[in-house]
């Protein structure tokens, strides 16, 4: 059985029109879906709007095309049985998010879920996010199987 690979938002992004500047990230990522059993945790659909509707904000005249977008990017990717969703959250995710915020001091609550849902499923994150890549170094708290980065796993792939 393939590992489960929790995703954080930023590999979604791309899905939603939205670049994210991940070298090969168009060749790579279906590799990563092949080998991996790739999840979400759904608050990654509503940070993902989030950011759309800060862009949509700074560039009121692309409204319309940044909310197609990511609605169409919605459609595509819950159609896409290569990603599952994990649960949104359960009491042992809220216990790991609530040691991430109180313990460690991570601010971002999207952060925390998705950091707690990769540590409560034993499972490996991908992320960028230099504050979770530390806390999971710091063996201090539960954590995923593995913290690694996209040029981590595209090392793997190239």
């Amino acid at each position: 059985m393939a590992e489960e690979l929790v995703l954080d938002t930023t590999y979604l992004l791309p899905v939603f029109g939205i670049s994210v500047g991940l070298e090969g990230f168009r060749e790579l990522f279906p590799k990563l879906l092949a080998r991996y059993v790739v999840l979400y945790n759904p608050v990654s659909l509503v940070e993902a709007k989030w950011i759309v509707l800060k862009l949509v904000k700074k560039e009121p005249q692309k409204r319309e095309q940044l909310l197609e977008r990511f609605r169409m990017g919605l459609e595509a990717l819950l159609r896409d049985e290569r990603l599952g969703q994990t649960e949104l959250t359960d009491p042992e995710v809220e216990r790991v998010a609530d040691l991430l915020m109180t313990q460690a001091r991570v601010a971002d609550y999207f952060d925390r879920l998705i950091y707690a849902t990769a540590a409560s499923r034993k499972s490996i994150l991908l992320t960028e996010d230099e504050e979770l890549i530390r806390v999971a170094r710091s063996g201090l708290l539960p954590a995923p199987k593995r913290v690694v980065r996209w040029d981590d796993v595209t090392g793997e792939e190239g």
